[in-house]
């Protein structure tokens, strides 16, 4: 058991990550793998605790969205269901098989991998450049960041949600699809870690669980309120961020 301040400390955390993830479509692995990893936990317990909260998150994120009509879920003619369901068929195997690649790979070589493929992504969308839509590149966008999500618990909204927004996809919608679609990814990733090493400590698991599960409802009204555009180069700058943090994190002594 882990004392009561420490579990505060965790789900505090997560609270604010699920905030800047539910608003933004990205944050949540990225930013609290390493700071738990810093703060003393080992991987092999973070990254399953991160998957499984953020599942969690995902689910309350995407009725969120729904409600305040940033996506429309419940009509399969908007399409944003029928992209829900792409990324997530297109992401499962890319989660499971990099659940299992995660064992083999060392941190500096996923952290390094990940904050190039961010990096690349928010100067692309500052640059303001769009690529035309295509249900394959849309598939590709799916596949890798699910990669990224099972080989660290991070590294997937900065790709899925930045991705969409590279091919044309409104930032509003990015963000609300991001976070339905995350859900059974991050489960998925879940399961092959529960199958290979068992359950992180379950007091731990918790904290970041409800943390996580309380944050989506104002993260949801923050990208109601915030304009397309602007919601657009503030996802650029935070993709931009977190690969260059992800890098500094590398290249520094």
């Amino acid at each position: 058991m882990h004392d009561f301040w420490i579990l505060l400390s965790v789900a505090s955390l997560a609270f604010l990550y699920e905030i800047c993830d539910s608003s933004l479509g990205q944050g949540y692995g990225t930013l609290g793998t390493p700071t738990f990893i810093l703060l003393g936990f080992s991987s092999k317990m973070v990254v399953p605790a991160i998957l499984v909260s953020q599942a969690i998150g995902g689910l309350a994120g995407a009725f969120f969205h729904n409600k305040f009509r940033n996506v429309d879920f419940s009509n399969h003619k908007t399409g944003d269901i029928k992209k829900v369901y792409v990324i997530v068929l297109s992401g499962v195997i890319g989660v499971m098989i990099a659940s299992f690649v995660g064992f083999k790979v060392s941190k500096d070589v996923m952290t390094l991998y990940i904050g190039l493929i961010v990096l690349i992504m928010g100067i692309l969308i500052l640059s303001g450049r769009i690529l035309r839509f295509s249900w394959k590149k849309f598939c590709f966008i799916g596949a890798v960041s699910a990669f990224n999500k099972g080989l660290s618990g991070g590294g997937y909204g900065p790709v899925v949600a930045g991705g969409q927004v590279i091919i044309g996809i409104g930032g509003k919608h990015a963000v609300g699809i991001t976070d339905f679609a995350e859900a059974p990814i991050c489960i998925s990733g879940f399961l092959v870690w529960y199958f290979l090493q068992g359950l992180p400590p379950f007091d731990f698991m918790l904290a970041m669980c409800i943390g996580a599960a309380l944050a989506p409802a104002l993260g949801a009204w923050i990208t109601y309120r915030i304009p397309t555009q602007k919601l657009k180069k503030i996802m650029g700058i935070v993709i931009l961020i977190l690969g260059v943090l992800c890098l500094f994190k590398i290249l520094s002594p």
